[in-house]
């Protein structure tokens, strides 16, 4: 072997050669250019490698992408009309006559700043939500920590499945259940409450009572999973430590579900000008569908021109648009809150 290789370093052809025989991170072509051993695939091609590689999955996907295409792009389409004159008519042709006719105009988005019905919307719907914010986002947490306290742990999981049973129930199936118990003649509690759900006073408290009521349970089910999943050496080592239930649950717990605790917080605080229709609209009926100044929150407000009045659809679509655009600014906010002080965020 080492004659061989004595007698091949000094061959003529590869002295010849020299070091562009074979270099340096390359081979040399047919007409002495130098190619790279490995070449990088491009994006496309590694992408339609990828697709080609995971053909079968994304079969799967196909209803799901068809579905939102079909229900939540096409209807953007929608947006066109906060942009229409005040000629708009549905009444007048189809919809892609009344987006293709008429004039273009702004005037839509500045008639919002100088509406009284809707500057009170927003107030009653921040006072809502913040109250929410305030009461059922910790009252989840408290719930999913106490659970998760218990020793016996098919007890824990019995009284999640109740506490989780009035989420799958209508808004109006939840309505008409508290009205019946909160009936002044024959409802359980209607005789020491009277019937407060006919008192404008009383609107906003029983809003937040019935979310609570219905989300709590659903909503402590994340920050249970998360606490759940927190390794149980931790709580060992804190008990070797002479740490008690309380400490335990302070200096452990809490830390360890703060990311969980942040993306809801985040997700809480975009959701801040939406209270949910469903519940507004169904307590309101109550009161035999009269809209009072305390009930008028911006989705039954935007719900009132656009589809019992009909008196402006491209101001209520400049009304959507602008919540929309409100939410997003506030989900910002809220994703820079959570970042600078819990040091977490969506991104």
């Amino acid at each position: 072997m080492e004659e061989y290789v004595n007698r091949t370093s000094e061959s003529p052809a590869v002295q010849a050669a020299g070091e562009t025989a074979f270099p340096a991170g390359g081979i040399a072509g047919d007409a002495g250019a130098v190619k790279p051993i490995y070449e990088e695939p491009g994006f496309w091609k590694s992408q339609w490698k990828r697709i080609k590689k995971y053909r079968k999955i994304l079969f799967f996907l196909i209803p799901a992408a068809a579905f939102t295409l079909i229900f939540s792009y096409i209807p953007m389409l929608g947006i066109l009309f906060a942009f229409k004159g005040p000629e708009f008519n549905l009444t007048k042709g189809d919809v892609l006559y009344n987006l293709t006719h008429g004039s273009w105009t702004f005037a839509n988005f500045g008639n919002i700043f100088v509406d009284n019905s809707f500057w009170r919307a927003v107030g009653n719907t921040l006072i809502i939500n913040v109250i929410r914010l305030l009461v059922c986002f910790p009252l989840s947490i408290i719930i999913a920590v106490q659970l998760s306290e218990l020793k016996n742990q098919t007890l824990s999981k019995v009284i999640l499945i109740i506490l989780t049973i009035p989420n799958f129930l209508s808004w109006a199936i939840v309505i008409g259940i508290w009205s019946g118990i909160l009936h002044p003649d024959t409802g359980a509690l209607g005789q020491i409450t009277g019937h407060i759900m006919a008192q404008d006073a009383w609107f906003k408290p029983l809003a937040v009572f019935f979310s609570a009521w219905k989300g709590a349970g659903w909503g402590c089910i994340l920050f249970y999973s998360a606490i759940v999943s927190i390794d149980k050496t931790y709580y060992e080592s804190a008990t070797l430590e002479g740490a008690n239930r309380l400490q335990k649950m302070w200096y452990l717990t809490l830390p360890s579900i703060m990311p969980t605790i942040a993306l809801m917080l985040v997700l809480n605080i975009s959701g801040m000008m939406a209270t949910g229709f469903e519940q507004i609209y169904t307590m309101m009926q109550v009161n035999a569908g009269v809209l009072t100044d305390s009930q008028i929150v911006l989705d039954t407000y935007i719900y009132e021109i656009s589809v019992v009045n009909r008196t402006s659809v491209p101001f209520a679509t400049a009304l959507g648009v602008f919540n929309g655009a409100i939410a997003l600014a506030l989900m910002l906010i809220g994703n820079t809150i959570t970042t600078k002080t819990m040091k977490r965020g969506l991104w």
